[in-house]
């Protein structure tokens, strides 16, 4: 086996190693002007007004459902086809995720299937674009405003995709973003929390960091600033090292998109007639990010060894979380999401994958499982 495709690779271009460097040279390496600079950039990218840059997409997950005032045994309409940590930040919260079906060729949270779900402790909807692929938010915030609802969106996998003209980030009161390792940017770990107004922000700002306001603090001369601390808070800030190495990435998220994006009509196209395969929506009232290229399949065993075979090493990611006993792990009325889950499974899309590689992946595909 002579060829290696992996499914994902870490992206840390020149411009974050020397970013890097000079924050560690400085003799600063906190919360500083890294950080600042990194949420005013993320501001053009997301389209918000507002940006706060946090150590993880799990925390900027957690900080958006307590904004949205979700406490003990308030319900969140949610998504099970995701990572754990999006259910996760509502138990953080003490809340109770509530799991919708998903759409069968999207993988993402299905309008249709919300409205029933929502009682009186309903809180919020908090919905993940699947692969970068966006949900249907106008569907979505709908159902929100006749139910009085906050709508949350974890776009992990949806850095620079849009909606109907407007990037992911500038849709909903806050939108969680992920800089994990292998996210489309990264710095080494981190997220950032994008949100519709002031208030929002600077009561984010302050439980990001144990509940202090920063910009109140008083000097004294006993050597630790003077503050009054009325809201719990967290340890969840980032700092200017993670913030040097993202906002060098960042300065090339357009090309990563663009690259992605023409590998994926490239595996649509030599896919789009064969047995056993379906592809998944693609509208064009929406651009996808392509974090994933998710496509269904009959055998889906079968199909990931013999692509192993070949030294491509695709990956369903994610599998439903409802299942986990920490969720309850009895089974759901999700029909959908049963199908989805017995055939979804992600093809590499990443930027260290040349033309040849994905003709290679195509013809491997065409030979069949």
């Amino acid at each position: 086996m002579s060829r290696r495709i992996d499914m994902f690779r870490v992206n840390v271009c020149e411009e974050s190693v020397e970013n890097a460097v000079k924050v560690l040279r400085s003799g600063y390496i906190g919360e500083g002007p890294m950080v600042k600079k990194l949420e005013a950039e993320f501001c053009k990218v997301s389209g918000a007004p507002c940006c706060l840059a946090v150590n993880s997409g799990t925390s900027a997950l957690h900080l958006a459902v307590l904004l949205a005032g979700v406490s003990g045994g308030d319900e969140v309409v949610t998504t099970a086809q995701t990572m754990m940590a999006t259910s996760h930040a509502i138990l953080m919260a003490r809340g109770v995720p509530v799991f919708a079906d998903v759409q069968p060729f999207t993988g993402n949270i299905d309008p249709n299937d919300i409205e029933h779900r929502i009682t009186p402790r309903t809180k919020a909807i908090l919905v993940v674009h699947w692969a970068g692929y966006p949900c249907d938010m106008d569907a979505i915030h709908a159902i929100a405003g006749r139910h009085g609802l906050v709508v949350i969106e974890d776009a992990a996998h949806a850095i620079g995709a849009t909606y109907k003209g407007r990037p992911i980030g500038n849709i909903s009161p806050m939108t969680c973003f992920s800089l994990q390792a292998i996210k489309h940017i990264t710095g080494g770990d981190g997220g950032v929390l994008s949100l519709a107004d002031e208030k929002l922000r600077q009561k984010g700002a302050r439980l990001r960091w144990f509940g202090i306001d920063r910009d109140l603090r008083r000097p004294s001369i006993l050597g630790e600033a003077e503050w009054n601390v009325t809201d719990l808070g967290y340890k969840y800030h980032m700092n200017d090292i993670a913030a040097a190495i993202t906002l060098g990435n960042l300065g090339h998220l357009g090309g990563m998109l663009r690259h992605r994006r023409k590998i994926a009509a490239e595996y649509r196209e030599g896919l789009a007639d064969v047995p056993g395969l379906a592809l998944l929506e693609s509208r064009p009232d929406r651009e996808n990010a392509f974090w994933l290229f998710t496509i269904l399949v009959e055998r889906r065993e079968n199909f990931l060894r013999r692509l192993k075979e070949q030294g491509i090493n695709a990956s369903v990611v994610h599998l439903r979380i409802d299942r986990n006993d920490l969720y309850g792990g009895e089974r759901r009325d999700l029909p959908n999401l049963d199908r989805f889950t017995e055939r979804h499974v992600s093809l590499p899309v990443h930027e260290g994958i040349s033309a040849e590689d994905v003709h290679y992946v195509i013809e491997s595909i065409r030979q069949g499982w």
